[in-house]
């Protein structure tokens, strides 16, 4: 009996189940990325926040108001 064909499918098998692992790699490092954006993005905006109409938020910083 001629076991190539076997091994060839094993192979394929094999191989698709180590690039499924890649990409279930990958796709957790990219939803951390994805979080720690929109983390820092909401942190972003929530700084720049502006109460007083008065006052631009890129024409006054912290230490203006020193």
């Amino acid at each position: 009996m001629d076991f190539t064909i076997l091994f060839i499918g094993l192979g394929i098998v094999v191989a698709l189940f180590i690039i499924g692992k890649i990409f279930a790699i990958l796709t957790k490092i990219l939803v951390v990325i994805l979080i720690v954006a929109a983390l820092a993005v909401g942190f972003f905006i929530w700084q720049n926040k502006e109460t007083n109409p008065d006052k631009t938020g890129a024409a006054y910083s912290y230490i203006m108001y020193l």
